[in-house]
């Protein structure tokens, strides 16, 4: 998919931004701890990182499955962190049943008393993942870092290898700074309605405490059905409670303030400030998610590589996956347009990297349907990471896939390994469709699975997923039984 702007439009984006930075001229800094690191990506040696630790209300237990989801991205030969030893099944099955080679692991102990320490840190904290991490990039002449998301512990990582070794290191992200604005919902909100305009966003505010947070909730209440609070920097979902209006319109502002309060902190929100509040619309067509990958402005304009349609569950609309989108042309074409002004806006920043944007289509039909841009996730994730491996896999082939993330069922647990015999039939092997696992973890635990099917078609993906989902659940034994 592509879009092009126009000279005119281009313009008027470079001074929108131009104000931005005057506004804000550390959005647009170019480096990062005195010059040893910068944004960038090259051929030598990555260290790539699967790390979430630094993303609002992450939960330490998921940190292994990004570990390991994450460890996708690495060539043979490159090295891959970790927070403890890696599942051994698991890497043989990436290297060897699917084709990607052998990596290096880096182990970084966790710190004893914070469990949230980012993999970073612990490489920085710990004399021999450290070594390795130097000596690896003095042999290779050079090292890209290639985290999840650029936060400020990646950086300090880059800045310190580039002091040990004296070779200029790069990072696949923003700096922390740009990395922060960009991810957080309501800074994204300000962005987009000064590069698309007001009426592209859904109602949203700002709440910088409870008063006022439990006072804007009622007065929305009385006029949608459903309400929304955000935590503006958390991801995935996790960070949103959604609230029929029924349930608070007529309450008092103490008892909805409880309730916020109360159902916020149950999902780890620490009382930070401020929160997003917003209208949770209906009814919704679709949830399309514009996939990027941002250059360095002298390496050409940002290119759209997918349009994907999440697949949102509960009311807080957890993500649960994804498929190629089905869209008529006309809104294609205008998701395309619409992302490019914002990826180019992002780029004239200095945004380097991945980069998806998320949308809702609210409305009965297409032909009377309104587009609003929700937010911005400036790091790797749930489609990207996927989409990048199966583009790998395929070679350059015309392939079809669907990604499905399942990390909050009740299945019996089961072996990795068994996991994959029992899922023989349907397993992706080169040059052959099928099942790829994407973690071990869910799995051995017993509550889900995170995993692609590769197809032809769409519909031949989806019955792979299907049929994957049913053996997995243990559907097909209570069957036989």
């Amino acid at each position: 998919m592509t879009a092009t702007l126009e000279a005119g439009e281009e313009n008027r984006i470079r001074q929108i931004v131009a104000g931005m930075i005057e506004s804000e001229p550390a959005l647009a800094a170019t480096r990062f701890f005195d010059g040893d690191a910068r944004s960038g990506m090259s051929d030598t040696l990555w260290l790539v990182i699967g790390d979430t630790r630094e993303i609002a209300l992450t939960k330490p237990g998921d940190s292994a499955t990004y570990e390991h989801r994450f460890s996708f991205l690495a060539r043979p030969g490159d090295l891959v962190v970790f927070g403890s030893a890696p599942h051994a099944d698991f890497k043989r099955y990436r290297a060897e049943r699917l084709g990607l080679g052998p990596t290096v692991d880096i182990i970084a102990p966790p710190a004893p008393k914070n469990s949230l320490l980012p993999l970073a840190e612990r490489c920085l904290l710990d004399p021999r993942a450290f070594s390795q991490i130097v000596e690896q990039t003095k042999s290779a002449g050079g090292l890209t870092i290639v985290p999840h998301i650029g936060m400020g512990s990646v950086w300090r990582l880059a800045a310190a290898v580039g002091e040990a070794t004296r070779l200029e290191i790069l990072v696949a992200s923003p700096r922390p700074q740009l990395t922060r604005r960009v991810n957080d919902k309501l800074w994204f909100a300000r962005f987009a309605a000064a590069i698309l305009g007001e009426e592209t966003l859904p109602p949203t505010y700002a709440a910088h405490g409870p008063a006022i947070l439990a006072h804007r909730m009622r007065s929305l209440a009385r006029i949608a059905e459903r309400v929304v609070v955000k935590v503006p920097d958390s991801a995935g979902g996790v960070g949103n409670l959604c609230l029929l209006a029924d349930e608070i319109a007529g309450a008092s502002l103490c008892e909805i303030k409880k309730r916020i309060l109360g159902g916020l902190c149950a999902a780890g929100w620490r009382h930070s400030y401020p929160l997003l509040i917003g209208v949770w619309e209906a009814p919704v067509l679709g949830s399309p998610s514009v996939q990027l990958w941002i250059p360095a402005v002298e390496d050409g304009p940002p290119i759209i590589e997918g349009l994907f349609e999440q697949i949102l569950q509960g009311k807080e609309g957890a993500f649960v996956g994804s498929i190629p989108a089905r869209l008529p042309e006309n809104w294609r074409r205008r998701l395309a347009e619409d992302a490019m002004r914002l990826a180019l806006a992002l780029q004239l920043l200095g945004y380097f990297g991945r980069c998806s944007l998320d949308t809702l289509l609210v409305g009965e039909t297409f032909a009377s349907a309104t587009l609003h841009w929700i937010e911005c996730n400036g790091r790797w994730g749930g489609v990207s990471i996927p989409m990048t491996l199966v583009n790998r896999l395929a070679g350059g082939a015309e392939a079809e896939f669907v990604v499905v993330q399942r990390c909050e069922d009740h299945w019996p647990p089961r072996a990795f390994a068994d996991a994959l015999q029992a899922l023989d039939a349907v397993m992706f092997r080169p040059g052959n469709n099928g099942i790829i696992l994407l973690s071990p973890i869910e799995i051995e635990e017993g509550r889900g699975v995170q995993m692609l099917a590769c197809a032809d078609t769409v519909a031949a993906a989806r019955g792979l997923a299907d049929q994957a989902l049913q053996i997995l659940s243990g559907a097909s034994r209570a069957a036989e039984e």
